[in-house]
């Protein structure tokens, strides 16, 4: 566990209609041997018993709660209310490693250029026979296996709010056109849980907003002349 002293780091976790998985998710981040840390839960307009879960690990999870408003007005919610030097973010159905913090932490406190680092991420799925199935660690740049200096987070600006997917991948395309630095660990971070009520699946008739996103990126960088992504 980290000296006392060391940085604040809040954790934001948007909650939507999640109560079968949000509890592995919270103590994933519980059980990181790194102190001190918040964890806010914004609880999206679930209809099952997300809140509940939230509110039964008591004082150590703040759980907010508001109308359905889509993952990009849940994560600025829950950011709003970040006390922390340092952001991090999980997704109610993924999961931290135990060191995930205190690996990322350090990498932020060794470079003060480093805006933002990333991790390895490993994608798993339970079968039908209640084997879990991993896939190899894998660098892709998801919100889960990162830790933002929130300083850096306010210089891009909140995530969209109109947007069902590709939120993260909107605002990553904005943390390079300003200019933010970051850095890539070897090591896994996210084990990143892959199901029948995924985002991405439950809301499969969004996904023409994942070409606009990289569309309007494309445009923006064409038109500052702005190449390549954060390093």
């Amino acid at each position: 566990m980290s000296e006392a002293g060391s940085p604040l780091v809040s954790v934001v976790i948007p909650a939507y209609n999640s109560g079968r998985f949000l509890g592995e998710a919270i103590r994933s981040v519980l059980d990181q041997n790194y102190r001190p840390i918040e964890v806010i839960v914004v609880d999206d307009g679930s209809t099952d018993d997300t809140a509940e879960v939230a509110r039964s690990f008591g004082e150590p999870v703040q759980t907010i709660a508001q109308p359905h408003s889509g993952i990009g007005a849940a994560r600025n919610r829950a950011i709003a209310s970040a006390r922390g030097e340092y952001l991090a973010a999980i997704d109610a159905d993924d999961l931290w490693m135990p060191e995930k913090l205190s690996r990322q932490t350090a990498a932020l406190a060794s470079d003060p250029t480093v805006d933002m680092v990333a991790g390895q991420t490993v994608e798993f799925r339970t079968a039908p026979d209640g084997r879990v199935v991993e896939g190899p660690p894998a660098p892709g740049i998801v919100i889960g296996a990162m830790l933002i200096r929130r300083e850096a987070f306010h210089r891009v600006g909140w995530m969209r709010t109109d947007l069902r997917l590709g939120e993260f991948i909107d605002w990553m395309a904005r943390a390079q056109e300003a200019g933010l630095h970051m850095t890539r660990m070897a090591e896994t971070v996210l084990r990143r849980r892959i199901h029948d009520s995924n985002t991405g699946i439950r809301e499969r008739g969004s996904r023409s907003e994942y070409a606009a996103v990289v569309k309007a990126a494309l445009d923006r960088r064409r038109r500052a002349g702005t190449p390549g992504e954060p390093e």
